[in-house]
């Protein structure tokens, strides 16, 4: 492993062993609430800590993407418990070097990798903060919106009735060997027989990420695939695809229960949507892609994902959708000035 600060950090206060615990069971998609709690007060608190975890998580990751690829070009894997499968070309500037020179001594002189970033903070940096392909993890959505980070299931994707499913109707996942189907515009217990979105969400805990900013504006830019298969419309139906980013000051543990959309639309800080049409059979994949420019106080945010049935309206029961998908979803943070 590469060599560590020393000692305490700027405030002398963190324990280094245990944020090396903390860090590492982050990586591994084992860290409780509690813990989470416990590793984001130590980031936000002291400098030395989000520079350690920053190195640690691309490190980490890079030894990941090492066993994952054998590629003769530097690539950077995406930072999440998910890995993508698209990999992103690399350069290595000045202030990368070193951390290059760790990950080779790590490697070999045969296995080559950098990082993407220049470093925390600096300007025109690029932070990934999540990257979905539904490789690994749930095999369907949990029923109803996110409820915080007290809510055990907060990790996960939920909303309405969608499942993860591998190759079908002719459509290959964008990303990996899964995808998400969308099912129906509603889950198990909710009243609305008019609905006509299918709605997936998942709550981010930005505040590790956003630290790395150091102050400086930052964009958040939620992007995800869409395709639906030529024999899921009927005559006339007409479809599109929904990415929607809500950013919030704060948890939204003290939302009502069941959280409404109504709610996260009144108490977020800042958000951006875009809504595109679909076209059944169509060739390939349809990027749609939303910015939403971060407040100072922005912490938390809201990936929402939907497919949505534009033509006929629902009007006694909930859409359903027989072959409309969504994969490689993507959530970055780009400091300074917007791309």
């Amino acid at each position: 492993m590469p060599q560590q600060p020393s000692g305490s950090g700027s405030d002398g206060s963190f324990d280094l062993p245990r944020l090396h615990d903390l860090i590492s069971r982050h990586t591994d998609g084992l860290i409780t609430p509690d813990e989470h709690r416990e590793l984001a007060a130590a980031l936000e608190a002291d400098s030395e800590a989000r520079r350690l975890w920053f190195l640690r998580n691309d490190i980490d990751l890079g030894l990941a993407a090492s066993a994952e690829q054998n590629r003769s070009e530097i690539v950077v894997p995406e930072p999440n418990d998910f890995m993508a499968k698209r990999p992103r070309a690399a350069s290595i500037s000045g202030v990368t070097m070193a951390v290059a020179g760790i990950a080779i001594g790590i490697f070999g002189a045969s296995a080559v990798w950098a990082l993407a970033l220049p470093g925390p903070g600096a300007a025109g940096t690029t932070i990934p903060v999540l990257a979905e392909s539904f490789e690994k993890g749930q095999s369907k959505t949990v029923p109803g919106l996110p409820r915080g980070l007290g809510d055990p299931d907060g990790d996960l994707w939920r909303g309405d009735e969608a499942s993860v499913v591998m190759a079908m109707q002719k459509v290959d996942p964008a990303a990996g060997s899964r995808m998400l189907r969308f099912e129906r515009a509603t889950y198990a217990g909710e009243n609305s027989p008019k609905s006509a979105w299918s709605d997936v969400y998942r709550l981010v805990d930005a505040r590790p990420f956003i630290l790395m900013a150091e102050g400086q504006p930052v964009t958040a830019r939620l992007a995800a695939d869409f395709t639906v298969a030529a024999d899921a419309c009927g005559p006339d139906e007409k479809y599109s695809a929904s990415v929607h980013l809500y950013a919030f000051d704060r948890d939204i543990s003290d939302a009502p229960k069941p959280l409404a959309l109504e709610w996260v639309r009144e108490n977020c800080v800042a958000s951006g949507m875009k809504k595109v049409p679909l076209e059944c059979g169509q060739r390939g994949w349809q990027r749609v892609t939303v910015d939403a420019s971060l407040p100072p106080d922005a912490t938390f945010l809201l990936l929402h994902v939907s497919a949505v049935r534009d033509y006929p309206k629902p009007t006694s029961e909930p859409a359903v959708f027989a072959g409309h998908f969504v994969d490689d979803v993507n959530l970055e943070l780009f400091v300074g000035s917007r791309r």
